[in-house]
This record gives structure tokens, sequence and C-alpha cells, in this order.
């Protein structure tokens, strides 16, 4: 060897090695590899292209290696290929509506397969059942529902979300003490796994991958459509909202251990209620009986609450299934193609079993003295989601993913701004109401929920907090269906 070439070679030896490819640099590769399969797609800059990568959540932003737009099933068995081919990320996108952008892959560099044409809802009335597209939105698929023999699933309250990503991780909503979560009502799923193939998971095809789906489904596939019983939906129904002024944190914390005491030990079925405490506080839900049993059951509570009657109250009797939905949707059911609602803001949530009263005195004080003044637009949403009498807690804790069966309240913080952008010093408002409650009850492992995802968990904080002891089991499973971690996000299982 030269002398220059000794020396060229032991210079090259200290120098760092070329970086790997990262997934933005395989844009290339992922998009000649759709293009050969035929698989389409939105071309970057494009306008559809930029559109759709507006998030819901615009403080949350990330750039995908790829887009893919799939029209059949075999779109979507070939957009996972050319992932898998060049080692990318893939995430499926069913409506854009979540808290941590995690339809766009919760990170730059995924190939993101948006299922926007998966959005048909075919009912068959006699046997009480639905195959439901993975997109279709809620309130176009409640409409499409009633419209074929005024059937009814159990969902969420905002229009726009998609049916994948809200049936794959939970689904509550305002009939869910008695018809359970959405997640409990399906049926059978198709799915395309990592290796492309397409499967069905019921209970008795591919069990395991079934009992994942329902609660941690994001990291195992992409459900192309789901097969859910149906309800006859119910057609004269009580809606109520009682207006609330809580003066101290004394009075709060008055009104919330009625609340939880009377959604563990004594709230019907037929009686599906929140606390929305804000700049304003209402307590609302909706009651499937009659107004005379309404009152029965109520008042003690009302009095327990401290809420008035007169003119605290609205209430509007023989309400129709959809008008009921309408009363909480914040706007018509019928949703456009491309979904374009997007707010600024920071969430987080608690899903306990039990508030002790030193941690409803610290959620309250908290209220107090660093919310109700707060000059931003923020809410403490309060379901009751569990107890005694809920179909959600009727389920066993493991017989799904979804781990937060014994959860009396579902709550959710949420932080936003109407115009501007969100200081990322600000998220230490929510942070610490939370910290201050979990601070109150030493030993007390909280559950959240993944639908309102908190981007500040590290993934070991989301995995313990989402799936709580069903953790273990999904790795599992995730190993068996997924090994090379083709489906997974900050977040997800196997993350």
């Amino acid at each position: 060897m030269g002398h220059l070439t000794f020396l060229l070679a032991a210079v090259g030896s200290l120098l760092p090695f070329p970086s790997a490819a990262t997934p933005l640099d395989k844009r290339a590769a992922v998009d000649t590899c759709l293009s050969k399969l035929k698989v389409p797609v939105l071309t970057a800059g494009s306008a559809d292209y930029v559109q759709a990568l507006k998030p819901f959540n615009n403080r949350v932003t990330f750039k995908p290696a790829a887009y893919a737009v799939p029209k059949t099933v075999e779109d979507v068995q070939n957009a996972v290929s050319c992932g898998s081919q060049n080692d990318v990320k893939v995430t499926a996108k069913s409506g854009g509506h979540s808290y941590g952008s995690h339809g766009l892959g919760g990170e730059d560099g995924h190939l993101i397969v948006d299922m926007r044409n998966f959005n048909s809802v075919t009912v068959d009335q006699a046997a009480q059942t639905a195959v439901i597209g993975t997109a279709g939105r809620l309130g176009n698929v409640a409409t499409a529902l009633y419209n074929q023999g005024k059937q009814a699933i159990s969902h969420g309250t905002c229009p726009g979300v998609g049916v994948g990503g809200l049936s794959l991780h939970g689904g509550y909503g305002l009939i869910s003490r008695s018809k359970g979560l959405t997640l409990d009502n399906i049926l059978e799923a198709q799915v395309v796994l990592a290796n492309s193939s397409v499967v069905t998971a019921s209970p008795t095809q591919n069990p395991d991958l079934f009992w994942a789906l329902r609660g941690a489904g994001a990291a195992f596939g992409i459900v192309t459509n789901f097969k859910f019983k149906t309800f006859n939906a119910p057609e004269s129904n009580l809606v109520f909202q009682y207006s609330l002024s809580p003066s101290s944190a004394s009075q709060l914390s008055t009104i919330i251990t009625a609340l939880q005491d009377f959604t563990r030990n004594s709230q019907p079925p037929e009686l599906n209620m929140r606390l929305f405490l804000s700049a304003f506080t209402t307590f609302s839900g909706v009651y499937y009986g009659t107004r005379a049993n309404f009152d029965k059951v109520m008042q003690p509570l009302l009095t327990k609450m401290g809420i008035g009657s007169g003119g605290f109250a609205q209430i509007t009797e023989k309400n129709t299934w959809l008008n009921t939905l309408t009363s909480f949707s914040n706007g018509p059911l019928e949703q456009p193609a491309v979904y374009d609602t997007h707010e600024t803001f920071y969430a987080k949530s608690l899903m306990p079993e039990y508030l002790s009263p030193a941690a409803i005195d610290a959620l309250s004080k908290y209220w107090e003295k660093n919310a109700r003044n707060l000059n931003r637009a923020w809410y403490l949403l309060i379901d009751s989601h569990g107890g005694a009498n809920s179909a959600v807690s009727s389920v066993a804790g493991d017989a799904t993913s979804y781990a937060h069966r014994n959860a009396t309240f579902k709550m959710q913080f949420y932080d936003r701004v109407y115009n501007g952008n969100y200081d990322p010093s600000w998220q230490s408002f929510l942070n610490g109401w939370i910290g201050n409650i979990t601070a109150a009850s030493p030993g007390v492992q909280y559950g959240m929920y993944i639908n309102y995802a908190d981007t500040g968990l590290s993934k070991e904080e989301a995995h313990k907090a989402y799936w709580l002891k069903n953790y273990d089991r999904l790795v599992q499973v995730k190993n068996v269906y997924d090994p090379k971690k083709l489906f997974t996000g900050p977040q997800l299982v196997g993350s």
C-alpha cells in the first residue's frame, strides 16, 4: 500500500460512517413501488396532498414518506407491501381526528394509507348487522344506518370521527351504558396484515388478533371494514341539560363526589350523562325512558349535587334518534368527503376507577386556583363511563384489550386557543392538574384513553396508561402478527 493510499485510508477510518437513509429519504423508492403496483396516491405538493396533511390538531404536524389513497383491498395490500419492502412504517388513516395526529404516523416518515374510499354502510335489517367501511364518518354512518331500517350502533358524539380509529380503541357515546362501547359491538373485521395477506378476525377466526384489535388495533394491521351488531334506534328520548355555577372548590367537590357515588352505585343503564366544566359548566345527557321515571331517578342526584330547578334546566322529550345525536354533535350529522375541521390544543385524560376524597379535593382546588380564571378555551369533560349498571363495566377486563372496564369516569382535559399558536409552556397547566390529582392518590395507577392521545407521554408511559395490565399480552400478539413492527408509532403497542 502506498503512503498516500495508507494516509487516505487512515483518515477515512476517523470520519463518521454515512448515516443510514431515513424514511423521508426513501420517498422516491416508495412512490416508485406504489406506481408499479398502480396504487392511487396523492402527489407531494398537490392541493389534495396539502389538504390531507392538515391535522385535526394544528399543534401536531408531520411529513409522510408517501401518501396512498387505495380504492380496493388489493390496493391496500400493495401499499403495505411497498412499505414493508422499503422498511418504511405504514399507518392507516381512517378519519383524521386524532389528537396526536396518529393518522399521520405520529412522527415523520410514514407511508400513510388513507382509507377515505372505504366508507360504505350496508345493513342486514333482519339479522341486525351492518358492514361498515373503516373510513365511514360517524355522522354519515348514523344517518345511513337509520335510513336502512332505523338501525343504530353505539358510537361517539363527534360526527366527523372515522369509524376505524374510534372502534379500534374504544368508542364511548350517548348509549354506551346500555349498549357498550363501539368495539364491544364488533362481530368481525377484515384486516390486511403486515405480510399483505387478508384475514378475518372474529371470535372463531384469529381470535387473538380479534382480542387485540378491540382496544389497540392501529398496531396490528389495516382494517378495511367491520361487521357490527346493530339495534333498533330508540325514538322517544329525553335530552337534558342543567346549567351549574360552582362558586368554590368545596362546591365543585360536592358535585363530583355525588356524581361519582351515583355513577358507581345507582345510575341505571338507560341514563347516560356528562359533566362539562369550563368558563361555563353544564350537566347533560340522554335518558331512554319516560319523563316520570327520569324525574324519579334524577331528583335525588340533583339534590346531592346542589343543582336547582326552574330556569337552570333545559329538558326536551320525544327526540328521535337522529335528533338526539344532533343535540350533542355541534353541527350537522352529515359530513363532507374531506374532513376539514381543525383546532389548536393540548389534551390529556384520566380513566379513574375511583377518585378518593383527597383526589377530588386536589382536582377542585386546582380548578379554583388555576383554571377558573384562565383566559384560554379549556375544558374538563367527565363522562359517567362505568359502575355497577354499565354495559361497559359488565365486560371482563381481559375480554378485549380495552383496559378501562372498571373506570367510573372518562375524563378529558382539553386546553385550546382559537387564534395563533399554542405555546409549549402552556402544557404545564394540564400537566399540573393531572399531577395534583395523581399526587393526592399515592399507589394508584390511573388509566388514560388513547383516543384522547396525550403527546406529552413517553412511549413507556403511554403503554402503561393506555393498556394497563393488558399490555404484555398485546406485545405477544404483536410479535405474532407484526414481528417487524411495520404498523407502529411513538405510542402504539410495540413502539
